[in-house]
């Protein structure tokens, strides 16, 4: 086989490993970050793929009225929060922003879908991440300055339940210079690797960083070798680093200063990975990103 026939299979093979079928956007908050909207449109159209969007109202704005008691006894009540100045202001907001959304992707000529969702619907969207290949969050998300807290523990449970690969779009997206891959030599590390590169073969140009997050657990050079090679087969460009001194502190200092990156993790909740997390220096890395971060579960 020639060289021109070799290129031809290439393109083929990366042709249908980059077709997602199905990606969910998660839009929580009274407004639609515009940067949200046109990051996951980003990534829909780079995989020809159809896009639902979820967009959460608060459970305390009920729409009908609700059986109650009172001193032993029950009674219906009749005026909701949802028929409250603020409650009818929310709804409009939403309807508003599902709007632009079916009309921004409209334009795109993207396949879309807009539903309504609340916290206590959020096993309905990890059942349809089954289904889907990736889902995207926004990075405002996790903002815990409103009055409302529910954002940030449904993020959480979506990071943990998920089942697809996530991402978190950035506060602002610029073109990807380099991958930062999270390496802990676990499987979950790999797997998240593997699901990034065929998910995303076009970024093949990229520089490919692995970052081992851990001091402690020290990666044999025989594993570091398998890992390059097998980076070398999609990036132009392949470096493995290794941070010294406390892993979560030192892979924060050293996340914080990358720009025109992608960061990928794997298994939230289930590792080194959801001891970050946790930590309120994660909040600060997430609310102030300035790159998107990919999370699979193994």
């Amino acid at each position: 086989m020639d060289d021109s026939s070799h290129c031809v299979l290439r393109r083929m093979i990366v042709d249908l490993m980059k077709k997602m079928e199905k990606i969910i956007l998660v839009v929580f908050g009274a407004n639609l970050a515009p940067n949200a909207l046109n990051f996951a449109c980003y990534l829909s159209g780079m995989g020809r793929s159809r896009l639902t969007g979820y967009f959460f109202e608060d459970d305390k704005y009920e729409d009908t009225p609700v059986m109650k008691k009172a001193w032993g006894f029950p009674y219906v009540e009749t005026i909701v929060a949802g028929d409250t100045q603020d409650g009818i202001s929310r709804k409009a907001k939403t309807e508003n922003n599902m709007k632009v959304f079916m009309e921004t992707c409209g334009k795109k000529g993207m396949l879309t879908t807009a539903l309504r969702c609340k916290p206590s619907g959020i096993d309905e969207i990890v059942a349809e991440s089954n289904f889907a290949d990736l889902l995207i969050i926004d990075a405002a998300s996790f903002d815990d300055s409103d009055e409302q807290e529910f954002p940030s523990d449904v993020v959480r449970k979506i990071l943990a339940s998920a089942l697809c690969p996530v991402v978190i779009a950035p506060a602002s997206h610029s073109p990807i210079e380099e991958i930062v891959f999270c390496y802990d030599g676990s499987p979950s590390s790999v797997y998240a690797m593997k699901q990034f590169v065929y998910l995303f073969p076009d970024q093949d140009s990229a520089r490919a960083t692995v970052v081992q997050a851990n001091e402690a657990e020290k990666i044999p050079e025989n594993e570091k070798k398998r890992v390059m090679q097998w980076l070398s087969r999609h990036y132009n460009y392949a470096d493995f680093i290794a941070l010294k001194g406390d892993g979560e502190n030192e892979l924060l200092n050293y996340l914080l200063k990358k720009k025109h990156a992608m960061v990928i993790m794997g298994a939230y909740g289930r590792n080194m990975i959801s001891r970050f997390f946790r930590q309120s220096h994660a909040d600060l890395l997430i609310k102030t990103l300035a790159y998107p971060v990919f999370i699979a579960h193994h």
